[in-house]
């Protein structure tokens, strides 16, 4: 991101999740050259939510998606993304969004939507037991949208990860009140896995090449994302060049809001990278 200020880096990032419509459930978008030659996965599955969210009234809200990337997309292009109304009943609507750019497909994601309804027997997984607040922790604010403080990984006692990933983060500056928009942004920053997909070497940067595949998100409640939220992401396994990663996000106030997984295709480069240092400058 370009801009220098807090106020202008979210002005920016609000202005680069606007869609343009085109008509019969069609949008338009040209992704920033935020990531270099490629966009980040994160802002590609947040283009899909807000097409898709477009086509959806009040009072549904996002509560879950589902896609795949099937080829990368070029910052300053012109990308189209497809709505399909798959089908609206008095609870749920699903929508799939076809990505395209330059006549080929992209990504292919579908989301679903749902009614807010009372629950029964309600459970929920809890913070970590011994978690630091993120004002005990020394926070970092690269350039981008979000600052972060890092908790770093913990290890079972047979050497395994309990948490491959654990960070707290939130934007740089207050969002506007608009729930899709928060929500569209928390898509964003699900993806922001850094290097916890892949325990033996998540303290270097440049060891390997890596690719999302999938992506699976599903939203637990409304949340905003310019207030502190802790993500814990797990590398669940990696075998065959390929990595599997799920996380879950909290507020401090120990609400579940969200819960991912993703698989990467993950392959070694020649040389073994260099240390990553604080993992949390690199976001």
């Amino acid at each position: 991101m370009t801009a220098a200020t807090p106020d202008a880096v979210i002005e920016e990032l609000v202005a680069a999740l606007e869609l343009r419509a085109e008509g019969d459930d069609r949008f338009a978008v040209t992704a920033p050259g935020w990531w270099g030659e490629r966009v980040f996965g994160g802002m590609v599955v947040a283009y899909a939510l807000r097409a898709a969210a477009a086509t959806v009234a009040e009072p549904y809200r996002p509560h879950s998606l589902h896609g795949y990337f099937l080829r990368p997309l070029a910052p300053g292009i012109e990308a189209e993304l497809v709505v399909e109304r798959v089908r609206d009943s008095r609870s749920f609507a699903a929508r799939t969004v076809t990505t395209t750019q330059e006549g080929r497909v992209a990504t292919r994601m579908t989301c679903s939507f749902c009614v807010e309804e009372e629950g029964a027997d309600e459970y929920q997984l809890t913070l970590p037991a011994g978690l630091p607040a993120p004002d005990s922790l020394e926070t970092h604010r690269p350039p981008g949208p979000f600052e972060s403080a890092d908790a770093g990984p913990t290890l079972a006692p047979d050497g395994t990860y309990l948490s491959s990933g654990r960070f707290w983060s939130r934007t740089v500056a207050p969002l506007p009140d608009d729930p899709t928009l928060h929500a569209c942004v928390l898509a964003l920053l699900s993806d922001m896995t850094r290097t916890s997909f892949r325990p033996g070497s998540m303290d270097r940067w440049g060891s390997h090449t890596d690719a999302s595949i999938d992506h699976a998100l599903w939203f637990h409640r409304p949340a905003r994302a310019d207030r502190w939220l802790f993500y814990d992401l797990q590398a669940v396994v990696n075998r065959a060049n390929r990595a599997t990663v799920r996380g879950t996000m909290f507020t401090e106030d120990g609400e579940l809001i969200l819960s991912m997984a993703q698989e990467l295709v993950i392959r070694p480069v020649p040389g073994g990278g260099e240390p990553v240092g604080s993992l949390a400058e690199r976001f």
